[in-house]
């Protein structure tokens, strides 16, 4: 249930929440939007990261949603389960871990992040790539801690295709 008096309308949390602040919701909607269509990172880095973050946010709609088809593309639960585990970094390609490395840093601030951190970075992201995984961390950070902080409930608010 949601922390904040929503109107009271037939639809999901999320959307009643945003009938609040409609051009709040439409810029949120396209922010989502202009990532999704315009994302050139590979999808396992992408998902590597988002799964990360979803799990430092303590957002379950984040945390359950998974990609259309992505057992195909080796996106099983094993690869979703694994994430928070350092142990288990081993398990994934290196830009997969250094996204999830990358995704946990963001979540902290600028302080978790080192010379030698940016120097893995740099060494195996280009600038574009590394501002595309920033940008994307911003993303689901920020709304995914809005609706885990405020409590919205929501079905799944993303839908990522592998396409």
């Amino acid at each position: 249930m949601a922390r904040i008096t929503l109107p009271e309308s037939e639809g999901e949390e999320a959307a009643r929440m945003w009938s609040l602040r409609p051009a709040l919701g439409e810029a949120a909607r396209a922010f989502g939007d202009a990532l999704q269509d315009e994302a050139e990172l590979p999808l396992r880095v992408r998902e590597a990261a988002r799964i990360r973050i979803a799990h430092i946010n303590g957002c379950i709609p984040c945390s359950e949603t998974r990609v259309e088809g992505g057992d195909a593309l080796g996106l099983d639960e094993d690869f979703y389960a694994h994430v928070d585990d350092p142990a288990r970094r081993g398990d994934y390609a290196s830009g997969e871990a250094l996204a999830i490395g990358f995704a946990e840093r963001f979540a902290i601030g600028p302080t978790a992040f080192d010379d030698s951190f940016w120097a893995e970075l740099n060494a195996h992201f280009s600038a574009d790539e590394l501002v595309e995984l920033a940008t994307h961390c911003a993303k689901w950070l920020g709304l995914g801690r809005l609706n885990a902080v405020m409590e919205i409930s929501v079905s799944c608010p993303i839908r990522i295709s592998a396409g």
